[in-house]
């Protein structure tokens, strides 16, 4: 007999329900879009429904009783571990994104929620895990996002367009203006509706009209970005026909439709302003700098004639007051008391003294004056040494300073006799003056190829290198002499160099404080000299 709905007992009616809902609930689980996974509190898996296969790879069979860790990267274990700690602790984990491993190997970004499963009496005995696959939603945010910061970047190149300083066309290869910005407007006096679609040749003078569609032409099909004109003055002309100096940057661009040209233009007339009042300003200047130069040669012609006409005047009383206190000396009239003679010494000696400095104020003169002649001939060079040593040594064995001649090569050289021996005279009294008494002055000689290098060198007080190229300047003194007192005009050093120059050779120092000088100057020889020896070093 069949039992009526009311006739069943209420414990089949419990269970039915339960098998019910345990039903619904697994239709639930598979039908759902997101992987919904069980495991145990070791990491086993425990159910594994088709979301999960189609996710990860793996079919129920495949994962079921397999370890979590088969889908979760190596690098990643460490932080599962701690996931599983907190899940043991009953703590529930929501959204939390990471990445897994598929069977195949690929990689695969889910979020995350993760809650712990318990019994009936509240004791945590599983975790269940639902993974969602946002791998697309990344890549559709990441498209979106990319979308919108490109519509940015294209909202704020339109404005930098607009707005740049320069006017900017893009032109087609028929020559029609495709593109103008507002600043091209505001340039050439057009509207931007009267720009486009019109020739770019309008807006080149007439007269290079016919000859600019042609260089177009060519342009468009070099295809290479390039300043337009270069070394070209080029100007634009404007709607209302008036003209203005421009600069020209040029690019191609190849697209579907062909080739486009843009075009970079820049008014220059401020910097053309600028320039051509700096080309006047140094036209200026150069012309008011030439000038002064020439006044200033004829000043110092001027003053070099007048010292040199001076200097002239006051040697021929010093000759007379020297002349005349050496006949004095000779007491022809009549014997001199001892006082007569001390004074008579001081009287021809810095008569003498000052017929030097005079002499080396007049050479320099004569010599800026180009009116210093000299008579080259080839002389003997140790005559001409020994005669110049043997002037200087009274004034060195005065000082008790010793003068020696080193190694001297029997060559002949092609100089001025006078000249030489003033310049040995010269460099022999400076190393007199500046070397203490006990020390010593030598000259040596030495062949350089087709010229000789004579070297003055000395045991005294040294120069500092910073002062090498000084010493040679006019009025320049180097410090104080052994007896603490700046002698001479400074001019000797440099008729020096002028006078060696002036025969073809070069004179330069090489020194070092308190350990002496050597002064150093070539003289051309006679072609068929052959070298002897070289110089010995001096004493110390």
């Amino acid at each position: 007999m069949t039992k009526t709905p009311t006739q069943i007992s209420p414990g089949a009616d419990d269970a039915a329900q339960r098998l019910d809902a345990e039903r619904w609930l697994a239709a639930i689980v598979e039908s759902s879009d997101d992987a919904i996974i069980s495991k145990t509190l070791d990491g086993i898996i425990t159910s594994w429904n088709a979301a999960a296969e189609r996710i990860f790879g793996y079919s129920a069979a495949e994962a079921i009783g397999e370890p979590i860790t088969i889908i979760i990267p190596p690098e990643l274990l460490p932080d599962e571990a701690e996931i599983l700690d907190r899940l043991r602790r009953g703590e529930r984990l929501s959204h939390v994104e990471t990445t897994r491993i598929r069977k195949d190997g690929s990689r695969v970004t889910v979020a995350l929620s993760i809650s712990p499963i318990r019994d009936a009496d509240g004791k945590i005995t599983g975790i269940s895990k639902i993974a969602r696959d946002v791998s697309e939603l990344k890549k559709l945010l990441a498209r979106e996002a990319l979308a919108q910061a490109e519509a940015v970047a294209e909202r704020g190149f339109h404005e930098m367009i607009e707005n740049a300083p320069d006017a900017i066309l893009q032109v087609g290869r028929n020559g029609k203006i495709l593109i103008a910005n507002r600043t091209a407007e505001r340039l050439f006096g057009y509207t931007r509706e009267e720009l486009i679609g019109a020739g770019v040749d309008t807006l080149v003078p007439g007269s290079v009209r016919s000859q600019h569609a042609v260089d177009r032409e060519k342009f468009a099909s070099s295809g290479v970005s390039r300043p337009m004109g270069l070394g070209l003055e080029l100007y634009a002309r404007r709607k209302d026909g008036s003209e203005l100096p421009v600069e020209i940057s040029l690019s191609p661009t190849q697209s579907a439709s062909g080739v486009t040209i843009t075009a970079v233009i820049r008014d220059v007339t401020e910097r053309r302003r600028a320039e051509q009042q700096i080309q006047s300003l140094q036209q200026s200047y150069m012309a008011e700098l030439e000038n002064r130069h020439k006044e200033a040669e004829r000043l110092n012609m001027l003053k070099s004639e007048f010292i040199a006409s001076v200097s002239h005047e006051l040697r021929t009383p010093l000759h007379t007051i020297i002349g005349f206190a050496e006949l004095l000396g000779e007491e022809g009239e009549g014997p001199l008391n001892e006082k007569q003679r001390r004074f008579l010494r001081h009287i021809q000696t810095d008569s003498e003294h000052l017929l030097g400095l005079i002499n080396d104020v007049l050479d320099l003169s004569m010599i800026e004056a180009s009116g210093l002649t000299l008579r080259t001939e080839s002389l003997r060079l140790r005559t001409a040494i020994s005669e110049a040593v043997n002037a200087i040594r009274p004034f060195a064995t005065a000082r008790a300073v010793t003068v020696r001649e080193g190694e001297i090569p029997g060559v002949d050289v092609l100089a001025d006799p006078l000249r030489l021996r003033q310049i040995l005279y010269n460099l022999l009294s400076n190393g007199v003056k500046f070397t203490a008494a006990g020390g010593e002055v030598a000259v040596t000689a030495a062949i350089d190829g087709e010229l000789v290098r004579i070297t003055v060198s000395d045991t005294g007080v040294g120069i500092a290198q910073e002062e090498f190229e000084r010493i040679f300047d006019k009025f320049y003194q180097v410090g104080k002499t052994t007896v603490g007192v700046r002698q001479g005009t400074g001019l000797g050093l440099t008729i020096c160099r002028q006078l060696v120059e002036m025969q073809g050779g070069r004179i330069w120092v090489e020194s070092e404080p308190g350990k002496g000088s050597r002064f150093h100057f070539t003289l051309p020889t006679q072609p068929t000299v052959t070298p002897i020896t070289e110089p010995l070093a001096p004493a110390r």
